[in-house]
């Protein structure tokens, strides 16, 4: 979720229960040990003694390369910048990314993603997590056991899998069914990712995958509640109704003012403007209002026209 999921993003979206840890952007690791300030830039929630979000939320740093030496190198330095857990990227379908043998790229060569991983746990030690995310294989799922056990092997504690292949990017369906297939051949957690916008998608992917747990990313973003609804219905068996666009737009207008103490205005309304296309896909009034706000270039006006009658 690059350049989605920063930590104001992360704050908003763990004021409401159901998260159990988040995690950061990818840092990109190629040659070198990065500074310090890179890493604050991704996670800035180091500074804090245990890295979570102002909720309490547990943060977890992800590392994104495929140089096992300079892996360790760097997780060795958020080891020394408190990090308290570690995740390894092997999911990024990007083909900018994918170019520079980064994210699922690994995913074809089962063996070098065992080796990033087990460099990483090396480096570490017993002194934190580390867990990994991949697809269901780069063109196809030939590998996809073969890389799952290789990161099983390397160390990894848990591993999130993303019930597509790289070259199916994010058409859907997800094949939860699939993830099913690696968990049981695995010892650790398996957790399931993929098209999970509704209750009902949730309770598929559990139920499909076998998995204790599930990953939402843009369907998080797509329903800031969404979280909060699966943990009430955990708790009551209760169904909380549809979220409103009215709690859509307070939420648009707090991600706003925060934004806009670190970035220029024009920025903030780019970054308006995508969460809200996240959110269009999956509801109508959020597609209605979309049309109307995309062509707003002023920030004060995009403000205000989240909760004016269209």
């Amino acid at each position: 979720m690059e350049g989605v999921i920063d930590a104001i993003t992360r704050d908003l979206l763990t004021r409401q229960p159901g998260f159990d840890w988040t995690v950061t952007e990818f840092v990109r690791v190629v040659a070198t040990c990065l500074p310090p300030r890179t890493f604050l830039r991704h996670c800035p929630e180091l500074a804090t003694p245990a890295p979570c979000t102002p909720s309490g939320v547990p943060v977890h740093l992800q590392l994104l390369g495929s140089d096992p030496k300079a892996l360790a190198d760097n997780a060795r330095q958020a080891l020394r910048l408190g990090a308290s857990s570690l995740d390894l990227n092997f999911g990024c379908p990007t083909k900018l990314v994918n170019r520079h043998d980064g994210g699922a790229s690994l995913l074809r060569e089962p063996h070098r993603l065992q080796a990033a991983v087990a460099a990483v746990s090396s480096a570490v030690g017993d002194t934190l997590p580390v867990t990994a995310k991949i697809r269901l294989g780069f063109a196809d799922r030939r590998l996809v056991l073969d890389c799952a056990r290789a990161a099983e092997d390397g160390g990894a504690q848990q591993l999130v899998v993303h019930g597509r292949t790289r070259n199916e990017g994010y058409r859907p369906p997800a094949h939860w069914e699939w993830i099913g297939r690696i968990r049981r051949h695995l010892t650790i957690p398996v957790v399931a990712n993929g098209d999970i916008w509704t209750l009902e998608d949730y309770w598929k992917a559990r139920t499909l995958s076998g998995c204790r747990d599930v990953m939402l990313g843009r369907g998080a973003l797509a329903d800031p509640w969404l979280a909060a609804r699966i943990h009430h219905w955990h708790a009551t068996g209760e169904r909380l109704p549809t979220t409103r666009w009215h709690n859509r737009a307070g939420l648009l207008r707090d991600f706003a003012a925060l934004q806009r103490n670190i970035h220029s205005n024009k920025v903030v309304v780019s970054l308006l403007k995508q969460w809200i296309n996240h959110m269009r896909g999956q509801d109508s009034e959020a597609s209605r209002r979309f049309d109307t706000l995309k062509r707003i270039t002023d920030l004060d006006r995009l403000v205000g026209a989240l909760t004016r009658p269209l």
